[in-house]
């Protein structure tokens, strides 16, 4: 079973730098060094102490992100839910949560997290103390973090965190096609169970949310972008005239069924995910239906004074995220 894990972790690895390549038009500016482990527990860390990239990856998370999987594929309520069941093996929901994963590695080297944070490595879930003890005593204080309000500091790593997985997230959902609805639903649901079980592990741990923000608040941004994806399109053909993309539009019939064949399902495979890793927290910070998609809304006014408006607790640190983005952005 270990070999078995092992190869998918490759797999993974591979299938994200492929997928780099055909959205990027150009091969990932460096080979990962990937470092499978044969450990029980739940935990990845990626790290440029020895090299420009290492991802160390255990086993246990091949093996709890699967069990997740065949047991949401095997309840009757998750089967029953909104949309339908889930068109897909619990093997290939793993593989695409393990990919958008790896993608997420990915893009906090490629966007230069490492060396704006000050730190060799970062963590998702419960890495080994090594991996710490490691980080700490290399790094070294970055400069860019002298110039932000210590007030903001604890927001710093969070909202990296969420910058690698908006275009993680871009990268592994791919364009919008009316006739890949089904797979964007199944990609979707792959996504937040990672979300998911990263905030699971680290809470039966006792770490605070100091550096991964809420699960919640990673699939608000995840459906935030899944709502917009058939307007994606025109909104870039407006503005950027240079590129000649075709500023297709779509109908608001085709948007209201995408809503209900995908968006919607998408909610309520999060919410049925949540019940079956017993993570009631999450279910919580996602709030009711009509609760997280008025907040949604609000959201994509993209209107900062309308932020304290949001209800739901992931949209709440979605927003005290998004407002101290910008700053980040600059500093970076």
């Amino acid at each position: 079973m270990i070999k078995a894990h092992i190869t998918a972790i490759e797999l993974a690895l591979t299938t994200a730098l492929a997928q780099y390549e055909e959205t990027m038009g150009q091969v990932f500016p460096t080979v990962p060094n990937l470092v499978p482990i044969a450990d029980a527990n739940f935990w990845a860390v990626a790290d440029i102490n020895d090299g420009p990239l290492t991802i160390t990856v255990s086993t246990g998370l091949v093996a709890e992100l699967k069990k997740l999987w065949m047991n949401a594929l095997a309840d009757d309520d998750f089967k029953a839910g909104v949309g339908g069941p889930i068109d897909a093996s619990a093997e290939e929901m793993t593989h695409l949560g393990f990919v958008w994963l790896m993608l997420h590695e990915l893009h906090h080297f490629e966007m230069g997290h490492f060396e704006f944070a000050g730190r060799l490595c970062l963590t998702e879930a419960h890495a080994p103390s090594t991996f710490g003890v490691v980080s700490r005593a290399k790094s070294k204080s970055s400069p860019t973090l002298t110039k932000i309000d210590a007030g903001d500091l604890p927001k710093v790593e969070p909202c990296l965190e969420m910058q690698a997985d908006h275009d993680a997230i871009e990268m592994l959902i791919d364009a919008y096609s009316p006739d890949e609805w089904e797979s964007l639903r199944v990609r979707t649901a792959a996504i937040s169970a990672v979300m998911m079980l990263i905030e699971r592990e680290d809470a039966k741990n006792n770490h605070e949310h100091s550096s991964h923000p809420k699960a919640a608040t990673r699939i608000f941004q995840l459906l935030g972008h899944v709502i917009e994806m058939p307007m994606i399109q025109a909104k870039i053909a407006m503005q950027h005239p240079e590129l000649e993309i075709e500023p297709i539009v779509h109908s608001d019939e085709e948007q209201a069924a995408f809503n209900r064949a995908v968006v919607i399902p998408a909610f309520f495979d999060a919410v049925n995910l949540a019940r079956i890793a017993d993570a009631g927290t999450i279910r919580e910070d996602l709030g009711e239906a009509q609760d997280f998609f008025r907040d949604v809304q609000v959201a994509k006014l993209a209107d900062p004074s309308k932020f304290d408006d949001l209800t739901t607790e992931g949209a709440v640190e979605w927003g005290r995220l998004m407002l101290f983005n910008p700053t980040l952005v600059q500093s970076q």
